[in-house]
């Protein structure tokens, strides 16, 4: 599911990190969701927040990875989205 609304900006297989998603938030915010078995979006789609994006692969061993970046620096995803700077949540 997308973590939260924004655009697909990458849909595709990528290097050996298999099926990935790049979703661009605004106000600087990427995630990237890599492990998927099928990817059900595509690039230039909005998507809503919790909309279903894809699937896990069906081998027995899922493995999913997440990442939330905000201005290119990965960032604890404890923290969400628009937390202030500095001290945060998490």
């Amino acid at each position: 599911m997308a973590p939260q609304a924004g655009s697909i900006m990458f849909a595709g297989p990528f290097k050996g990190y298999g099926q990935i998603l790049i979703v661009e938030h605004g106000n600087g915010y990427h995630s990237l969701i890599a492990g998927l078995g099928r990817i059900d979006t595509a690039v230039g789609k909005r998507v809503a927040a919790g909309e279903p994006v894809g699937l896990m692969p069906a081998d027995g061993s899922p493995d999913l990875y997440f990442e939330l970046r905000r201005n290119g620096q990965p960032i604890n995803p404890q923290r969400g989205f628009g937390a202030p700077e500095g001290k945060g949540q998490g």
